[in-house]
């Protein structure tokens, strides 16, 4: 019989291993596919932090309640100065914090990796700012914001009618213009603090890390302890 009619023992131990090496491959194929479609649903499942949601929705159910009913009953009595004080004063804070909710959204956290690493005061407060930045400026615009413009409506409302009294005019008249009078300038100053937020984000939010480690230990901002 011909040699060439039977395979070699070496011929038939590279044909197995090749067959192993094969199976082992589409093996690992076939994992890496469970592992990316894994990694997607986990992805699907945190776009959306219903936890965050519905502590938000809380709190701000509760503050918009409280302020309300603050704004109704106390603030509602005020003279003519403490209503423009107070107005313009919430004017400010939604600025502010309106500020604070682009900057938080448009900053980068490669400036202050090596900030960190140096360990400069607020960075790691900051970086700990930009991982939740999808939660930090939910709060910074939407809760603070809603909440700055229940009192500023409010003191509206007083402003008007302190000034229809005091000039003898017509209250609904007074009402429009000092409607308009804060609507415009809020939207105006939010215009140009959004400017500002985009040009100076990491500034920005370095400032408000290093006024919260004033009051927070930074050690509290450690996302490498916390894991």
């Amino acid at each position: 019989m011909d040699s060439g009619d039977k395979p070699r023992p070496n011929q038939r131990f590279e044909t197995e291993k090749t067959e192993t090496a094969v199976s082992k491959e589409s093996l690992n194929e076939k994992n890496d596919v469970k592992q990316e479609k894994t990694k997607q649903k986990e992805k699907k499942k945190k776009i959306i932090d219903w936890g965050w949601s519905l502590k938000i929705l809380l709190l701000t159910f509760s503050i918009s309640f409280a302020m309300s009913y603050l704004s109704k009953s106390v603030l509602s009595d005020v003279n003519l100065w403490i209503a423009l004080i107070v107005l313009f004063l919430f004017i400010f804070i939604g600025v502010i914090f309106d500020l604070i909710g682009t900057a938080i959204m448009s900053v980068e956290a490669k400036s202050f990796n090596s900030m960190a690493a140096k360990k400069v005061v607020g960075a790691k407060a900051a970086l700990s700012l930009i991982s939740k930045a999808s939660s930090v400026s939910n709060f910074c615009n939407d809760v603070i914001g809603d909440i700055c413009g229940v009192i500023s409506g409010t003191m509206c409302s007083v402003v008007a009618i302190e000034i229809s009294e005091a000039l003898n005019w017509n209250v609904f008249f007074i009402t429009l213009v000092t409607t308009a009078f804060t609507a415009s300038l809020t939207v105006g100053s939010k215009a140009v603090g959004k400017n500002l937020a985009i040009a100076f984000s990491d500034k920005i939010i370095y400032a408000v890390a290093r006024v919260l480690c004033l009051f927070i230990p930074e050690r509290v901002f450690d996302n490498k302890k916390k894991k």
